[in-house]
């Protein structure tokens, strides 16, 4: 399995680099290797521990991008900005930015923002919330007395439904804002008037709560996305518990963030489902750039779906991937295979060998 010496490791080259050496944290390597980095193992005691990428050898601490690829979007940066300096993936130039990460410092770590972006916040993103939780005094654990656990479980889930915020079966996710790393419902979105966002607060009771009671925003949802990006910042706003929960997804790509968002789609262990809304009916092309190489290596690593579709991109594009085209064939049978199993797919000077 070999690109064309100008392109380097394929996708699943530079992953398998990770494994034995990243378990504990698969989003980062996988995250890393869409961007085209693989694991530097120093020869050096003294070498911190990282990654280089393999087109420009910008070489990134492990800490680092642990922080930026699994910590969380929002909140103060508690350590010293000292130990972000510095932290870009690549050097000005590099071959691999035409892979676009969908975050910039500024979004992933909020005391870096910029000040229009402040300025821009939407009235409905209120802060106040926010600063009144980070000061909060920690409370001590303490054994859960009140009467809801002793009813059924059944029953628990019936009142935790009837209290969260009802969605749809096909439920889209949308920007809050243009400048804002924040997604939220379209229905919410559009929505006149003031929000009701206390709804919410069900999972913030107590753990066994959170615990019980997310499931239902997940089991039988589906979500849609209007773009690889905005997919990507949801999975990102939903952490890590949320996406051992995703069940299903409806999502149109084609764009330069697709490696990124199907590299940490991989990791939703409970994916079952997805509809893939491509523009272009073939999956790659002669002399295609590398974006695309790499959308489409991650995207095919996917693994253990049991539902894969394939659907429009709307009325003004009339071609697009579809069950007639001969890559949508590829694209469920890779899919479909097995979590673990090797891939039927080989890379050759940077088309498909299937």
């Amino acid at each position: 399995m070999t690109l064309s010496s100008s392109l380097g490791l394929s996708f699943p080259e530079r992953l398998s680099t990770f494994d034995g050496f990243w378990d504990e944290n698969p989003a980062a390597a996988r995250q890393l290797a869409a961007i085209g980095h693989v694991y530097d193992r120093p020869p050096l005691e003294a070498l911190e521990e990282g990654t280089r990428c393999i087109s420009c050898n910008n070489f990134i601490r492990r800490e680092i991008s642990i922080r930026a690829f699994e910590g969380p979007l929002t909140g103060p940066l508690k350590r010293n900005w000292k130990a972000f300096e510095g932290f870009d993936f690549h050097y000005p130039g590099c071959l691999r930015l035409q892979v676009r990460m969908p975050l910039d410092p500024r979004a992933i770590f909020r005391d870096l923002q910029s000040f229009r972006f402040n300025d821009v916040r939407s009235k409905f993103e209120h802060d106040a919330q926010t600063r009144k939780d980070e000061t909060a005094t920690p409370r001590a654990p303490h054994l859960q007395t009140s009467g809801l656990f002793s009813l059924p479980t059944e029953l628990r889930l019936e009142i935790y439904a009837h209290i969260l915020p009802q969605l749809d079966v096909v439920t889209e996710i949308v920007a809050c804002h243009g400048d804002s790393c924040r997604v939220m419902t379209k229905i919410g979105h559009e929505k006149t008037g003031r929000r009701d966002d206390t709804k919410p607060n069900l999972l913030r009771t107590c753990k066994r709560v959170h615990d019980e009671a997310r499931d239902i925003l997940f089991s039988k949802i589906t979500y849609k996305f209007a773009s690889s990006k905005l997919l990507y910042l949801w999975l990102r706003a939903i952490g890590h518990h949320g996406r051992q929960l995703v069940t299903a997804v409806d999502v149109q790509c084609g764009s330069r963030e697709d490696a990124m968002t199907f590299s940490l789609l991989a990791t939703c262990p409970k994916l079952r489902s997805i509809t893939i809304r491509l523009f272009r009916p073939r999956l790659v092309f002669p002399h295609a750039p590398l974006w695309i190489i790499d959308g489409v290596a991650c995207l095919l690593s996917l693994r253990g779906l049991e539902d894969v579709r394939f659907g429009d991109c709307g009325p003004h594009l009339k071609t697009y991937m579809d069950d007639s085209n001969s890559d949508a064939g590829v694209i469920r049978r890779e899919l479909t295979r097995p979590k673990g199993s090797e891939s039927g797919v080989r890379w050759v000077d940077g088309h498909l060998d299937i």
